[in-house]
C-alpha cells in the first residue's frame, strides 16, 4: 500500500567543545652585578577545538509498507558528516627590565604551532623588543613643574596570523537509493567530499614598527600619548577565486602577497572641571587615528595574477566588484568611470544612434583603444576609512551623571547593491509587486549597470553610538 510521496524529515544535531590549557611562571628579581629590576616570565598554552556538524534529510516520504512491517520509505536519503578540529600549541617568554623607572626595556618570543597549516609550515617564531625612556625622572626635567608625565617609546614586533578555516577536515556525503529505509543507515553509499586546499599555505606574519610618545601635564590633569606606526605584513591569507579547472573549487585561502599600513594615532584624556563631591565635574576623551593601506605585492599563483578579483555582488552572475592589485588599498572597488552629462547625471542614451546603448557609449575609454573592456576598469576608493575619530564626555552634578560617546569614519566608502541590482526600469517589467530603487529616477537606467562608479558612495558618518543620563539615589 502506498500513498503520497511528497514528505520529508530533516534532523541535525551540531556540538562544539574548546579545551584549553594556560600555564606560565613568573620571577621578579634584582641582580647585583647590574642595577634595576628584572622581571621575567615563560609559559606553555595549549588549546583545541572540535566541532560536528550533521545533518540527514530524506525526502519522497511514503506511507509505503514494505513487507507488512509498516517501515516508511524514502525516494532519497541523504547524510553529511562534517567533523572539524584544530589545535593550536604556544611557548613563550619575555624578559623584563626596569631601571628606576627611567629606562625600560621588554623582549619577548613566542613559538606558535597550528594545525591549520600544513606539516612543513606548522610552527612560527614571533619575538618583539621594545624600550621607553621616561624622560620626566631625569634631573633636567624636574625642574618643569608642571609636567607630571614624559615617556619616549620605540617598539618592534613580529606577530603571526593563523585566522582561517580548518586546513584538515573530514567531511563525508552519503547518499541512499530510491528504496532505502529511513532507518537502515548500513544501506548508504559514503563518498568524501573534497575542498580546496593549498597544502603550502604558511603564517601571515606582520614586522610592526612604532614610535610613541606619553605625557602628561597639571598632576596628570591632561595626558595622552602620539603613535607612528608602519606594519609590513607578509605572506597575506585571503581566499581568492581560482581559475576553472585547476582546483576542487572556485575558490581557495592562500597566501597571496604583500601589504603595507601606515599611520599616526593620537589620544587626549582632560579633566576639564573638577568640582568637589557635590560640584560640578567634567572629564572628556578624544581619540583620532589615521591609516593609509596599500597592497604592495601579489604572489603569483594559478598563473601569473596582477589583480585578483573579490566582492561578489548580487545581481550579476559571477560578478565582482572589489579588487587586489598592487599600489591601491585593499579591496578597492573596481569599475568603469561612468560618463556624465552637464548636469552630473550618469549618461544613459544611444549616442550613435542604432538604436541600443551600448557601453563604449556609457563608460570612459580610459586606454583610448577604441573599445570598452575589462582593461577600461580601474580602482575607485575604498571601503577602509582615512580618519577614524571618537569623543568621549562625562559629566556630573550632585547626583545627576550625563554621558556620550561619538563615533567618526571618515574618507571611507561604500558600493550600494541595493541600487545596481534594483535600479532599473527593468524592475517594473516583473511580477508584482516589485521593489524599484530610486536612483532610477536620477539615472534612467533600463539595464542593470552593476560595474558603474555611480554605486560607489560615500559612507563617512558621525555617529552618537549611546547617551546615558542617571540619577543617584541617596
Amino acid at each position: 500500500m502506498k500513498t503520497g510521496n511528497g514528505g520529508s524529515d530533516y534532523r541535525a544535531n551540531q556540538s562544539q567543545s574548546n579545551t584549553g590549557l594556560d600555564a606560565y611562571l613568573n620571577y621578579t628579581t634584582g641582580v647585583d652585578v647590574v642595577p634595576g629590576v628584572f622581571d621575567l616570565t615563560g609559559g606553555y598554552s595549549y588549546g583545541w577545538s572540535h566541532a560536528e556538524y550533521p545533518w540527514y534529510l530524506a525526502t519522497g516520504l511514503t506511507t509505503d509498507v514494505l513487507g507488512g512491517n509498516g517501515v516508511a520509505s524514502a525516494r532519497t536519503v541523504q547524510n553529511f558528516q562534517d567533523i572539524q578540529e584544530s589545535r593550536l600549541i604556544s611557548f613563550f617568554g619575555r624578559v623584563n627590565y626596569n631601571y628606576g623607572d627611567r629606562y625600560l626595556v621588554a623582549v619577548s618570543v613566542r613559538r606558535d604551532g597550528s594545525s591549520r597549516f600544513g606539516p612543513a609550515n606548522e610552527w612560527g617564531t614571533f619575538p618583539a623588543v621594545s624600550l621607553g625612556w621616561r624622560l620626566s625622572q631625569e634631573s633636567f626635567m624636574r625642574s618643569v613643574t608642571a609636567l607630571s608625565d614624559l615617556k619616549l617609546r620605540a617598539s618592534w614586533a613580529r606577530t603571526g596570523n593563523q585566522a582561517f578555516g580548518n586546513y584538515q577536515q573530514y567531511a563525508a556525503y552519503f547518499l541512499g537509493d530510491a528504496q532505502t529505509q529511513v532507518q537502515f543507515g548500513n544501506q548508504y553509499i559514503p563518498t568524501i567530499r573534497p575542498s580546496a586546499v593549498d597544502p603550502n599555505i604558511r603564517w601571515e606574519a606582520t614586522d610592526a614598527y612604532d614610535i610613541g610618545l606619553d605625557f602628561g601635564f597639571l598632576n596628570q590633569r591632561v595626558s595622552g600619548a602620539i603613535d607612528w606606526y608602519t606594519k609590513n605584513t607578509k605572506d597575506l591569507i585571503f581566499t581568492v577565486p581560482v581559475a576553472a579547472g585547476t582546483n576542487l573549487s572556485n575558490f581557495i585561502t592562500t597566501n597571496i602577497g604583500t601589504m603595507k599600513n601606515r599611520g599616526v594615532e593620537m589620544t587626549l584624556s582632560a579633566r576639564l572641571i573638577e568640582g568637589n563631591r557635590r560640584g560640578l565635574t567634567w572629564t572628556a576623551d578624544f581619540t583620532a587615528a589615521r591609516n593609509s593601506n596599500e597592497l604592495v605585492t601579489i604572489n603569483p599563483f594559478a598563473g601569473s595574477a596582477t589583480q585578483i578579483p573579490t566582492g561578489l555582488v548580487a545581481g550579476g552572475v559571477g560578478t565582482f566588484i572589489q579588487v587586489l592589485q598592487p599600489g591601491v588599498p585593499v579591496h578597492s572597488f573596481n569599475v568603469y568611470r561612468h560618463k556624465r552629462g552637464a548636469d552630473g547625471r550618469p549618461v544613459y542614451a544611444d549616442t550613435d544612434g542604432d538604436g541600443t546603448v551600448e557601453d563604449i557609449e556609457l563608460y570612459e575609454d580610459l586606454n583610448g583603444d577604441g573599445k570598452l573592456n575589462q582593461d577600461d576598469k580601474a580602482p575607485f576608493h575604498g571601503p577602509a576609512p582615512t580618519w577614524m575619530l571618537g569623543f568621549s564626555s562625562y559629566l556630573s552634578y550632585r547626583n545627576v551623571d550625563l554621558s556620550f560617546t561619538l563615533r567618526s569614519h571618515l574618507g571611507n566608502y561604500v558600493y550600494n547593491n541595493v541600487a545596481s541590482n534594483l535600479g532599473t526600469y527593468a524592475e517594473v517589467t516583473r511580477a508584482s509587486p516589485y521593489n524599484l530603487h530610486a536612483s532610477v529616477l536620477e539615472t534612467g537606467f533600463r539595464t542593470p549597470q552593476y560595474l558603474s562608479d555611480y554605486y560607489v558612495e560615500k559612507a563617512s558618518f558621525l555617529r552618537m553610538d549611546n547617551v546615558t543620563l542617571a540619577y543617584s539615589f541617596t
